[in-house]
């Protein structure tokens, strides 16, 4: 490149940095929730001519040279966008594992009742990338009814829907959020579809005792009787609660006042809606990721603050 070449460049971006970085900005700072640092969302750098430009210290690179010796403004508009992109980013991420709800000092009691149930000993509490060593646990005894059952059925992997057949376990905040939003009546008996190993259907026992009822139906019989497992570890007051195996899509659910349905729940819309037929007009149904067509009114909508990026939303739906 020849020295009349270089010497454009380096006036073309001279000027642009005049737009990116006007000496007049002023400092300012965006304090992260995400990490608690105070980081500048936007930032002027005051270069001193009697102070030497850092980039020429370290570099021997006439291109470099000539860019950065002659004008630190290029420096203070580069700096500058970075800090703003970098700090953009630092508020836009999401604080997974440290969701504020405003639960009411029983529903927060409740919550907390039935994770100490889950996760009782120490090791369980124990946080890993993929959530606490109880809920890794809990996940593999998940996948190993899976397999058992897969092998004794004899179903190939496709048959049995083997993607949706998955484990997870809802935020018990959000789940006593939601209940709340869908207002139960005392005396109601709630549904919980795909119940898996219990918890959600445990805390909707807890946050709510007047149920007269929750019924936990789950696909895999190692799920419920991990379920049945658990039910007597959890404490203090809560509705009565039968865990059983069975076919979502054949189940009555014509006595049901309330349903949940997780978000890791593994059955196809035609078989949630064969089920939902049965419901009586005016039930509530409760969904988490997961929309309901003709039949059911949305009554709301109740957004996850898990983080700055909603990461679930919660549906409560009136039967017509």
């Amino acid at each position: 490149m020849s020295r009349l070449s270089l010497f454009l460049l380096a006036s073309s971006l001279s000027a642009a940095s005049a737009f990116v970085a006007p000496s007049s900005s002023r400092l300012t700072f965006t304090r992260s929730r995400t990490t608690g640092l105070t980081a500048p969302s936007s930032s002027r750098l005051s270069m001193h001519p009697e102070l030497p430009s850092l980039v020429m210290a370290y570099s021997d690179d006439p291109l470099g040279d000539l860019l950065f010796g002659a004008n630190g403004v290029v420096v203070a508009g580069i700096l500058a966008a970075v800090v703003a992109v970098g700090a953009s980013f630092v508020t836009l991420l999401p604080k997974v594992g440290s969701a504020s709800f405003e639960l009411t000092d029983e529903e927060q009691a409740a919550c907390l009742r039935v994770e100490n149930a889950y996760d009782a000993a120490a090791w369980e509490k124990e946080l890993t990338e993929e959530g606490t060593k109880g809920y890794v646990n809990r996940r593999r005894k998940a996948n190993e009814a899976k397999d058992r059952y897969q092998s004794s059925s004899g179903l190939s992997r496709r048959e049995m829907k083997d993607r949706s057949l998955r484990y997870s376990e809802a935020d018990l905040g959000f789940v006593a959020c939601l209940l709340r939003a869908a207002e139960p009546s005392p005396g109601d008996v709630l549904y919980d579809l795909g119940s898996g190993a219990g918890r959600s259907t445990l805390a909707c026992a807890a946050v709510f005792p007047q149920f007269s009822k929750v019924i936990g139906i789950e696909f895999l019989a190692g799920l419920t009787k991990l379920a049945n497992g658990y039910k007597g570890k959890v404490r203090g007051r809560k509705a009565a609660v039968e865990f059983r195996t069975g076919d979502v899509a054949a189940a009555d659910l014509s006595g049901a006042g309330c349903v949940f349905v997780g978000p890791a729940s593994y059955m196809s819309d035609a078989d949630l809606g064969a089920a939902l037929d049965t419901l009586p007009s005016g039930a509530t149904v409760m969904t988490i990721d997961k929309r309901l067509g003709g039949g059911f009114g949305l009554v709301t909508e109740v957004e996850d603050p898990s983080g700055d990026l909603v990461l679930n939303t919660g549906y409560v739906y009136r039967k017509q």
